[in-house]
């Protein structure tokens, strides 16, 4: 009779315990995300779909050649111009293993991992996806992208600026050499 009490002592003093436990957490604010409104934020190093800066590409077609899945298909030709036509650059993310292993051989930097996840599709098919149009690319890696043309853009500016101020200090220092030299 006494091991039945100390029995049910035991049941109670765990039961308050976890009950204590739960009144903590009851008033704590939920971690919860309310997933398709709310999205969780990754870390920097996360490895999601990839994107591509096709005006940097020069179709040299390393990264398909880096993919240890062969999940990057390449298909372009190098007219007399001296740009490239593009036939298709795909990637499938049915293979896809998101290794990054395309992204650092690439001599011009131009294939990214972005940081969107959400790539769940209905048909294998859609698994497919086209990199050289803004088809199934999200926001995010849109504003990316236009952040690294910007980016770009603002530096060709810069550079045009200072050169153009450079060639307009050029003659002003010559005229002051000339008028030294007499």
């Amino acid at each position: 009779m006494v091991e039945t009490f100390k029995d049910f002592g035991f049941a109670v003093k765990t039961a308050i315990k976890g009950m204590g436990i739960t009144l903590k957490t009851f008033f704590e604010k939920p971690v919860t995300l309310q997933y398709p409104e709310e999205r969780p934020e990754v870390d920097s190093r996360y490895r999601g779909i990839h994107f591509l800066e096709q005006e940097k590409c020069i179709s040299c077609k390393v990264c398909a050649l880096a993919c240890p899945v062969d999940c990057i298909h390449i298909e372009s030709e190098l007219p007399e111009k001296g740009l490239y036509d593009w036939d298709r650059f795909d990637i499938d993310y049915g293979l896809c293993m998101f290794c990054e292993l395309c992204c650092f051989p690439c001599p011009t930097n131009c294939i990214h991992m972005g940081k969107e996840f959400d790539f769940s599709r209905f048909s294998r098919m859609d698994l497919v996806r086209n990199m050289l149009t803004w088809e199934g690319v999200s926001p995010a890696q849109k504003k990316e992208v236009d952040g690294i043309a910007a980016e770009k853009a603002a530096k060709k500016a810069a550079a045009a600026e200072a050169k153009k101020k450079a060639a307009q200090d050029e003659p002003k220092d010559t005229q002051d050499e000339k008028k030294d030299g007499e």
